[in-house]
């Protein structure tokens, strides 16, 4: 097992037992090497050294284990939404919510390098509706309302910084803490040139 694996499937529920936990850690094994796409549930079964139809017992796509591994993701940012919403200002709402996406990108900076960017996991997110609606409402406070096309840029650029930092394999040397701390401080520095008021 890899140590990606080994890393993300201890963060793992597993309500049915180790057949669930081991077929989300070969999952994750599978997808980092081949991509969601690219990767099988009989791929998953052979990985797991189960028939087919215990993996199918289990989850009935290939979807329902990218949820599976998402949910807690997705759970922390509608917590993060809820939060950062009950702050006053647009700039301190916008505040708050790059502070948990920092943190949030890098707490789970393996599993992101595994989905971020993945056109299935992508189509995914938008076909479920508290997954579309955690990032809508991310979204939302990052740009504030009625945002435009400079602000729409502005924040991509800065999402997309937090994640490719959090996923930079030149980076995964340096310690999660260090990370946070220089990602936070760098993201702040930004906003502040972008968004001065």
């Amino acid at each position: 097992m890899t140590r990606l694996a080994s890393k993300l499937a201890s963060k793992l529920e597993a309500p049915r037992g180790p057949v669930r936990d081991r077929v989300l850690s070969a999952a994750l094994e599978l997808f980092a090497e081949h991509g969601v796409s690219g990767t099988s549930l009989q791929m998953i079964a052979d990985r797991v050294g189960v028939a087919k139809a215990s993996v199918y017992y289990q989850f009935h796509t290939k979807e329902d284990i990218v949820s599976a591994l998402m949910n807690p993701v997705f759970d922390d940012i509608a917590r993060l939404v809820k939060i950062a919403e009950a702050v006053g200002s647009v700039a301190a709402r916008r505040d708050v919510a790059v502070s948990g996406l920092v943190e949030l990108a890098v707490r789970n900076r393996d599993l992101t390098a595994v989905f971020f960017g993945d056109p299935a996991v992508d189509e995914l997110i938008r076909a479920r509706n508290e997954f579309a609606a955690a990032i809508d409402g991310l979204d939302a406070l990052l740009t504030g309302p009625a945002p435009d096309d400079e602000t729409r840029v502005a924040t991509s650029i800065i999402t997309a910084g937090i994640y490719g930092t959090a996923i930079n394999p030149h980076l995964a040397d340096v310690p999660d803490e260090e990370l946070h701390r220089l990602l936070l401080e760098t993201t702040q520095r930004l906003m502040v040139a972008l968004w001065p008021g």
